[in-house]
């Protein structure tokens, strides 16, 4: 039987499949660059990684980099340098800064140290930046104390503490010596929420405000609770108590300012009076209102 001829005696044919199956010139050329790019592509990186290496060393070794230790400069470090400092204390701001003394300014971790800074009681804002080669440079925002508080007596004491806080309910406690002329804001706790102090602050100062000249003589407000301002009035050599409540400020002291000598004539050994009451003033304890 004759057998049936297949293609694989066709000597063109399979020539022509194995040429085939053979990658072209254009793709040996482009694999390659590929490989030869790839190449430098990692010598470059590795260049470049044994450079960072040895430049990081140098700014890390190198003595020109060095914070200068406070101890050889009777405690303050010429390389650390602080601007904007009033009340806070300086010590506090050296002690954020003092893993650093000694070694590279390269190792300083900027940010981490201004966190610290703001942690501190009188520090509102800060920023900290490197000066090359050897320089810390500060700057520091304080807060702004707006009333004095009295607080409750000291548990080891038993005496009472005044400090001062600002509009946002912190309470700062000065580190050297200042003199502050703002009014004296009871009834508010350390121990209570700062949220809660700054709503009392806020409420004393939005009274304040209004009376404006009015307020001159007021020497104490009690914020115990804010919605009823209770002040210390002082008029004729006496301390009067005057309940605000919560609004309407102005004009409640304007009447009862205009009503005083005729209080004083009838009452005179009153000293405590409700204003909480457009127009009416109730003498507390008497079994009648003054109009």
């Amino acid at each position: 039987m004759a057998r049936r001829p297949d293609a694989s005696d066709n000597p063109a044919r399979s020539q022509g499949r194995r040429e085939a199956a053979r990658p072209s010139l254009f793709e040996r050329i482009v694999w390659g660059r590929v490989i030869l790019w790839g190449a430098l592509g990692m010598t470059v990186l590795a260049g470049t990684l044994f450079a960072w290496h040895r430049t990081e060393e140098f700014l890390i070794r190198d003595n020109r980099f060095q914070l200068l230790e406070p101890a050889q400069f009777d405690g303050q470090s010429p390389s650390l340098k602080v601007e904007g400092l009033h009340y806070a204390s300086p010590s506090q701001i050296r002690h954020v800064f003092a893993p650093d003394f000694g070694r590279s300014l390269y190792l300083v971790p900027a940010s981490q140290r201004r966190q610290e800074l703001l942690a501190i009681d009188w520090v509102e804002k800060a920023s900290v930046s490197k000066i090359w080669p050897d320089t810390v440079m500060v700057r520091i925002e304080e807060r702004r104390p707006v009333a004095f508080i009295h607080l409750p007596p000291n548990r080891k004491t038993g005496l009472s503490e005044f400090a001062l806080i600002d509009k946002d309910g912190f309470i700062l406690r000065p580190k050297m010596a200042a003199r502050f002329t703002l009014p004296v804001v009871g009834g508010i706790r350390e121990s209570e929420d700062r949220d809660d102090r700054r709503a009392r602050v806020q409420r004393v100062l939005a009274m304040l405000a209004a009376l404006g000249h009015q307020a001159d003589h007021i020497s104490e407000v009690d914020a115990a609770d804010p919605n009823n301002l209770v002040v210390a009035e002082h008029l004729d050599n006496r301390v009067l108590t005057l309940m605000m409540g919560d609004e309407n400020y102005s004009s409640r002291m304007s009447n009862f300012l205009n009503n005083y000598n005729e209080i004083r004539m009838k009452r005179p050994d009153s000293t405590t009076f409700d204003l909480r009451v457009d127009n009416l003033i109730t003498v507390v304890g008497a079994p009648k209102n003054v109009k």
